[in-house]
């Protein structure tokens, strides 16, 4: 097990360091049983969520040179409808695993709740799986109460009818490319 020095530094993210985030991310969707993009694909995907502000990613870095890249979360800003007000949603909270339960995953979460409020979120959501019991510590510990919302999912939904053809005529005919009606 490699040895960290207990100098590390948490700050914001910027579009350049996509190629920092992407290992993090790609790991945890290995150990979540998931198949990550191709890193390329995955820095492109990160870097325009810098770039347009549809998230905030948070950074940890360790080492004498704060040169070696630990941990990351992001914070993604949505607005709700019920509470006419934004809230953030936490994703990608991940640390390799050397540097768990050393205080880095308090400071990184501390860091995106505070990055949150800053920016007139009311709330501060996130899921978490029930194996993952030293996460639920933390959050609880951090005041996040378990809610009577449970998280479904269906993965490339089959629908009834494909409208893409459709769609696609329609957004031809908006274009002004009569070339699809004619078909």
């Amino acid at each position: 097990m490699a040895h960290f020095e207990s100098i590390f530094s948490v700050r914001l993210c910027h579009p350049e360091d996509a190629p920092l985030l992407a290992p993090l991310i790609s790991a945890l969707a290995t150990e979540e049983g998931v198949t990550p993009p191709e890193p390329e694909a995955l820095e492109e995907i990160i870097r325009a969520m810098l770039t347009t502000g549809f998230s905030d990613f948070v950074i940890a870095e360790r080492g004498p040179n704060e040169d070696e890249v630990v941990g990351c979360i992001q914070i993604n800003y949505r607005l709700s409808t019920w509470a006419a007000a934004p809230y953030a949603y936490l994703e990608d909270f991940y640390l390799v695993p050397e540097a768990r339960a050393q205080g880095i995953g308090t400071k990184l979460l501390d860091y995106a709740c505070q990055r949150a409020e800053g920016k007139g979120c009311q709330n501060v959501q996130l899921d978490v799986r029930e194996a993952n019991k030293g996460a639920m510590r933390l959050y609880a510990r951090y005041g996040f109460k378990v809610t009577n919302s449970m998280i479904w999912k269906r993965d490339k939904p089959e629908c009834e009818h494909d409208y893409s053809a459709e769609i696609n005529e329609l957004v031809d005919h908006l274009r002004g490319n009569e070339e699809t009606e004619a078909a």
